[in-house]
């Protein structure tokens, strides 16, 4: 049985796959599975604080002590800066990513 996951999730806002990666790991830890979403490359703009759907489900995962992380390195390649971010979102290195993967049973790519 897998306990852990790690949810890396590339995609923008508005492109449904990076949404399913929030609900996934949403359903994965309200069943009390260890999960981590990590926000990569374009996916970082989901973290931005913009009203919707998106954000609403991952406001309500870190308020539920859900993890979610995002790379320090792609914020900056975007001109986007941490004050712009989620209230609960942890800034990596693009080197914690591959601990984080390396720590769980299993990696989903979004």
């Amino acid at each position: 049985m897998i306990n852990s996951i790690c949810l890396v999730v590339s995609k923008p806002l508005g492109v449904e796959v990076g949404t399913l990666g929030v609900r996934t790991a949403w359903a994965t830890h309200e069943k009390g599975f260890e999960a981590k979403l990590v926000y990569v490359e374009e996916g970082v703009w989901n973290l931005t604080n913009n009203p919707g759907y998106h954000n609403s489900l991952l406001s309500d995962l870190i308020e539920a002590d859900g993890e979610v992380f995002t790379v320090r390195e792609h914020l900056e390649k975007r001109g986007i800066s941490e004050d712009d971010l989620l209230d609960g979102v942890e800034v990596i290195s693009a080197e914690e990513v591959a601990e984080l993967c390396e720590d769980v049973e299993t990696v989903n790519y979004f």
